[in-house]
Order: structure tokens, then sequence, then C-alpha cells
């Protein structure tokens, strides 16, 4: 839990002192302190924009839940990239890009019935054409998720099933297991990456057992 993103979603303040001297820096000095490790400067960061950031995303997606998933998800994407900013451009710029084109991405997949990383990769299912071989096809496609989704920790699992597959939203999410919305979407996050790592290696073991 040492993630300095996982702070936004507990919403857990800095020290008085450290914050008030960080506070007054520029956004690309507080990143070029998250590089070398200082977690307060980069939750400077992420309190600094979080509330832009929503009503960013929101106005792309239409949805405030689903903003504040978007939010999350880009506040995680620069941290794990943080290395990767040119200290030359502007943070707001680079953190605007990485916030729109998740929000476009999820806006799109959004458009297409796929809601989450579950749907997004296994398809429609009740898009599907019917008949005998299509009706297998589904059936088969879903036992695949369901076994999927056991190899994932409990906790992953739960909140993916949820929201991706019984459509819940985050704050119903929460209600439901007992912890916060914020924790209910960094648990999606990873549930989402967790999910797509293993329907690949499902998929590739089922190619290399056809072709033997």
């Amino acid at each position: 839990m040492g993630h300095p993103a996982l702070r936004l979603v507990h919403h857990q303040a800095p020290s008085q002192d450290r914050a008030s001297g960080l506070e007054q820096l520029r956004d690309e000095e507080l990143l070029a302190l998250a590089c070398d490790g200082e977690k307060t400067a980069f939750l400077i960061l992420v309190q600094r924009y979080e509330d832009r950031a929503v009503h960013t995303a929101r106005a792309v997606v239409g949805n405030l839940e689903t903003a504040r998933e978007i939010a999350q998800e880009a506040f995680l994407k620069v941290y794990a990239h943080r290395e990767r900013f040119d200290v030359k451009r502007r943070f707001s710029s680079w953190f605007y890009r990485i916030l729109r084109n998740l929000a476009v991405d999820r806006l799109r997949r959004q458009a297409s019935g796929t809601p989450g990383a579950v749907a997004e990769l296994v398809g429609d299912w009740d898009g599907l054409a019917r008949g005998p071989a299509a009706e297998a096809s589904v059936a088969e496609r879903k036992a695949a998720v369901h076994r999927v989704l056991q190899d994932l920790p409990a906790k992953f699992r739960e909140v993916l099933s949820l929201r991706d597959i019984e459509g819940l939203s985050c704050g119903e999410i929460a209600g439901r297991v007992g912890i916060s919305a914020g924790t209910v979407r960094w648990r999606l996050h990873h549930a989402r990456k967790l999910f797509r790592q293993h329907w690949e290696r499902l998929l590739g073991k089922e190619e290399g057992d056809l072709e033997l």
C-alpha cells in the first residue's frame, strides 16, 4: 500500500510541514521529486489536478463514476511512466493528453457495448449470431472467462465481476463490499490488467495445444 497514487484512494494528506514547502513548487518540479522517490510531491500533484481531471473526463464520457475511474487510471499511468516525462515540457499538457486518451478509449468501448476489460476481450455475448454453433461458442467463451476469473485474487475477482459483468457502479460495489469507492476503482484498475494478462496466456496456451 505504499504506492503514492493509492493515497488518492484513501485521501491521506501529507504532513503539514512537508507539504507546506512542496506546495510552492511548480508541477514539473514536483514530478522531478516524485521521480527521485518523493511520494509527498506526487500526492500534491494528485490533489492539485484531481478535481479538474474528473471534470475533464466527465466532459468526454458523460458519467461521473466513469470519470473518476478514468482520473484514477490517469494518475496511476502518470506515476508508472514518470521517468519518461520531458522536463522541458509542461506537466499539465502531458497529463491531460494521457487523461483524454483514456477517456476517448473508454468512450469507444462504451459505444461498442464493451464497458470493461472482460467484455472488451471476450466480445458481446448477447450480440453473437444465433444457432447451435454460435451458442456453443458463447458457452465456451463464458466458461473460459470464469476460469480466468477464478485465477484472480479474490479481492480483484470480486470487483471485476460486479463492475464488468453485473454492471454495478463503483459506488454500488463499495456499499456491497464494504470499502471506499476509491479503493474499488484502484482494485478494478489492477483487476482488469490481471484479467488481460491471464486471458492472453489462456489464448496462447489453447493455440499451442491446437498446433500439437
